[in-house]
């Protein structure tokens, strides 16, 4: 059976749009009719608190979990959620202490390189994306070394938003040399707001900087939408809470982006 596709969601600054990224294109791919695994490899576990019904199933099933056993695996520990065909492998604060004790081990770069290689199911899965933290660290070297690409939120209105994008190109260059078919699907706009000449400005720039390096970015743009706050704070993605909201119109735009991409790669 063939594997999914893997796409890290990465960016070593914080406040981009991750997670909400990683919440709300999930939840859109999987309105595409694709079967969807998110790995939620950030201790803040935003993406958890979103996506997981029930935060005491992260007793029996989480990614440490997962990680602490010599035998574990990704889809073994996959919980559902409210969103047809999309399921999610929890984490928890205990993901910083696991950080901690391995950092000078072998699963400190290969941990999920075992739970894939472990894991039996992973092939029901037409996608698998991978939440990671805003730093450098063990979660996401792990996830680059198993991903067949990497998608990038930029966050339109901050004046700072390259700030260390150099830094993040070497890591992802690292990383390929270990991993020969990881890519750079593209770097996705965020928190938009069309009505802000900064913002507009800051697009162009954006925009310019990332065609001058060779690096895709997509057509589709996120815009600013506070009902995808609202929605998060309902423990909801953008498409349970209201699918009209132009913030569900965006990211299910993104979706088909992805797809489209994806296939081209193919």
């Amino acid at each position: 059976m063939a594997g999914p596709i893997i796409i890290t969601v990465g960016n070593n600054k914080g406040g981009v749009g991750k997670s909400t990224t990683c919440i709300n294109l999930s939840a859109g791919l999987a309105r595409e009719g694709a079967s969807v695994l998110v790995v939620d490899g950030d201790p803040q576990s935003n993406t958890t608190s979103t996506l997981l019904p029930d935060f005491g199933l992260r007793e029996n099933s989480s990614l440490v979990k997962a990680l602490e056993d010599p035998e574990g695996a990704f889809s073994p520990n996959a919980c559902a959620t409210k969103t047809e065909h999309l399921e999610i492998v929890p984490n928890s604060i205990r993901c910083m202490e696991w950080e901690v004790r391995s950092y000078a081990g072998i699963d400190s770069v290969l941990g999920f390189s075992r739970l894939l290689q472990n894991d039996k199911d992973i092939g029901r899965y037409d996608y698998v994306l991978i939440d990671t933290p805003p730093n450098i660290g063990p979660m996401l070297r792990n996830a680059l070394l198993i991903s067949d690409y990497v998608l990038v939120p930029c966050p339109v209105g901050d004046q700072y938003a390259l700030d260390g994008f150099s830094t993040f190109v070497q890591v992802l260059s690292q990383a390929k040399q270990q991993n020969k078919k990881l890519l750079l699907l593209g770097v996705v706009l965020t928190k938009f707001d069309g009505r802000a000449v900064t913002h507009k400005k800051n697009k162009g720039r954006i925009r310019a900087f990332f065609d001058a390096k060779g690096i895709p970015v997509f057509d589709t743009e996120i815009r600013v939408n506070i009902d995808i706050d609202r929605a998060h704070s309902h423990r909801k993605s953008i498409f349970e809470f209201d699918a009209t909201k132009s913030g569900a119109l965006d990211y299910h735009a993104l979706a088909r982006e992805v797809i489209a991409r994806v296939e081209k790669q193919a």
